[in-house]
């Protein structure tokens, strides 16, 4: 492990905290809630008002639902705290959410469908890691290895995903043995 050396001397001028959870509701689906919250440590002049130091320019909220098969069922964002009041206006565009499946390419077509006006930077910024969320509740439970044999289609796991996770690595060759693929001489 490393640890990052302490920082320079320095000044805090802006602070984003992002924080997504997951949740299994009592239907059987999985609900995904994200957060965006941006503050200055200082008033902040807007062309239409002042935000008070440590007070929220953007806090956005979206949430999803989302089925076994990764597909988003329900949709919604809101816009708790904005710059300007017409910000709020794009919130039921992210309703074009359902029916699309977290899954790769995800990232690439929610890009594409809010880019400039048809979104809201912030609560499309949201959206990758809600998705890098989701994946973490289907393989909580620490089972996934079973996932991809079964799948036939495209990687459904962590497995082959990451440094520490390639299919030639230590890891997989000793925790899961029949996903193990050696390197090339």
């Amino acid at each position: 492990m490393s640890h990052a050396p302490p920082p320079s001397a320095r000044t805090p001028l802006h602070s984003r905290r992002i924080h997504c959870e997951g949740f299994r509701r009592e239907d059987g689906l999985l609900e995904l809630e994200a957060t965006l919250i941006d503050t200055k440590p200082m008033p902040l002049q807007l062309v239409n008002r002042v935000v008070p130091a440590a007070t929220p320019i953007h806090q956005m909220r979206v949430r999803l639902v989302i089925n076994a098969q990764r597909e988003i069922v329900d949709a919604t964002a809101f816009s708790e705290h904005t710059p300007y009041p017409t910000c709020a206006g794009v919130e039921a565009g992210y309703g074009r959410l359902v029916g699309l499946r977290i899954e790769a390419g995800f990232t690439l077509q929610v890009k594409r469908a809010f880019r400039g006006i048809e979104g809201c930077t912030h609560i499309t910024e949201l959206l990758p890691m809600m998705a890098s969320t989701a994946f973490q509740l289907f393989w909580a439970d620490g089972s996934f290895a079973e996932q991809d044999a079964s799948a036939g289609g495209p990687r459904q796991t962590p497995l082959g995903g990451c440094h520490a996770l390639r299919l030639d690595g230590e890891i997989v060759r000793t925790y899961f043995p029949h996903f193990h693929k050696p390197s090339p001489p």
